[in-house]
């Protein structure tokens, strides 16, 4: 809140800039400053009819008794005299109110194990639905990011990786194991989207590895959009989806946007190889 030159009791002045914050359209709060203070200079007494009257904008009969009520009580309107810096606080902190945003609300999802009736499955919002509806979502971009990846796990997603192609998104898969280690789980889930003729010419295939050390990745992320984004512990396998025991975060804020700006960076790694897929064979481009 602004500082009060105006005298008035700071607590007075928030409720006053609540009140009219609730009663009148953010668009209009100049309009209807203007108006009280034409009314007060008119020599026009001041009651919620005349303002209804000449307010730029639709005043039901309680916002504007509300309004001209409180003007009242907090002495902002008192015996013929306005307070002039009383009532244009008063209408700052309106607009600040006004243009205050709820900020995006983030959700907390899981996996819980179907077997272990210890844990509740109603504690959090369920993690392979909340995927399914991020990935289905995606327009522009989508990325999906998991070191581990199964057979299983794709034929759930496979609904909503088409959907996603269908919407027009480019879809970025970044795993290990593409092109070198003695397990096909990955390179199992890759061949599926490749074999899929909605989804092949979509997607392209990256691994983040240094060869030398093998230092890779254990982060999973799905992003869409660099608006909506999953980071958790599960990785997108069945076990990850419907199995282990997983937690997870769906992000709406600016959070996705880092995200995405990391996937990014990567994209610039010495350690990051693009995955050509011809066949059942896996290639460096």
């Amino acid at each position: 809140m602004p500082s009060n030159p105006a005298n008035l009791d700071q607590d007075a002045l928030l409720e006053t800039a609540r009140i009219l914050s609730q009663a009148v359209p953010a668009d209009a709060l100049d309009g209807v400053r203007a108006s009280l203070e034409y009314l007060h200079h008119a020599d026009c007494e001041v009651t919620p009819e005349a303002l209804r009257d000449i307010a730029p904008c639709d005043l039901s009969t309680t916002n504007a008794e509300n309004i001209v009520y409180q003007l009242a009580v907090e002495g902002v309107f008192d015996d013929g005299h306005l307070n002039v810096e009383a009532l244009r606080e008063a209408f700052v902190g309106a607009r600040l109110i006004a243009g205050q945003v709820d900020p995006p609300k983030n959700t907390v999802v899981a996996t819980i194990p179907y077997d272990d009736r210890a844990l509740d499955p109603g504690m959090f919002e369920p993690l392979h639905a909340n995927l399914l509806e991020l990935i289905r979502s995606a327009e522009d971009d989508l990325v999906l990011m998991s070191p581990f990846l199964s057979e299983q796990a794709y034929e759930r997603l496979r609904p909503a990786l088409i959907t996603a192609a269908d919407n027009g998104a480019d879809i970025t898969l970044i795993t290990r194991y593409l092109t070198y280690g003695d397990k096909d789980f990955n390179r199992e889930f890759a061949r599926g989207v490749a074999t899929n003729q909605r989804l092949t010419s979509a997607t392209a295939y990256y691994e983040y590895i240094d060869d030398e050390t093998w230092t890779t990745f254990h982060a999973k992320m799905v992003i869409a959009d660099g608006e909506l984004a999953y980071l958790g512990t599960a990785n997108l396998t069945h076990k990850g989806l419907g199995g282990n025991l997983e937690l997870g975060v769906i992000f709406r804020d600016d959070t996705a946007s880092r995200l995405t700006t990391l996937v990014e960076n990567l994209r610039q790694s010495e350690f990051f190889y693009q995955v050509s897929v011809s066949g059942k064979s896996f290639h460096r481009c």
